[in-house]
């Protein structure tokens, strides 16, 4: 099994990178936002004291995944030190089934992410919309680097998606 973990800051294409990358390899999308709109559809503001179950959700679905040998691409926002527990989580659950996580880090430049925050095609899935917060969170790109593993880096300010999925497919063997 191979979970192709797509990861970078918010705005910088990774749903859409994960949706071409799928259409090319028939490999399921299981991204950040299945689990997490769950939990706030159930508890609305209060999703932060529920976060717990956002990640058992993540954990349950990539290890029976890695049970059944089937491949997964999943999205993620690293956000610093704070996650590593849950990144080092999900590589435990892949590893221990045998499986393989594969990272591919979506850089982008501060105002290209600044200016894709407010693209119609985020509301879908609850995301961040808000520029003023999105030039906050920019200030400082490297907590969006996860600095223990290696990882296929893309800019997504220079590719599209499709040639970013098309990178991606290339690079790990995903054909």
């Amino acid at each position: 099994m191979k979970l192709i973990f797509i990861y970078g800051p918010p705005a910088v294409g990774k749903l859409t990178i994960a949706e071409s990358l799928s259409e090319n390899t028939k490999i399921p999308v299981f991204h950040n936002h299945h689990s997490r709109d769950l939990v706030k559809d159930i508890y609305g503001e209060k999703l932060m004291q529920h976060y717990a179950l956002v990640d058992k959700i993540r954990y349950d679905v990539m290890e029976y995944c890695a049970r059944n040998n089937t491949d997964l691409i999943f999205t993620y926002v690293y956000g610093g030190r704070e996650d590593d527990a849950k990144v080092k989580g999900f590589q435990k659950i892949i590893e221990s089934n045998g499986g393989q996580v594969l990272f591919v880090e979506l850089t982008a430049n501060k105002q290209d992410l600044v200016d894709r925050v407010s693209n119609e095609s985020r509301k879908k899935y609850k995301k961040l919309l808000d520029k003023e917060i999105m030039t906050e969170l920019t200030q400082n790109m490297s907590i969006f680097t996860i600095p223990y593993v290696e990882s296929l880096k893309i800019n997504t300010s220079s590719t599209n998606a499709v040639q970013s999925a098309s990178i991606i497919a290339s690079k790990l063997g995903l054909h």
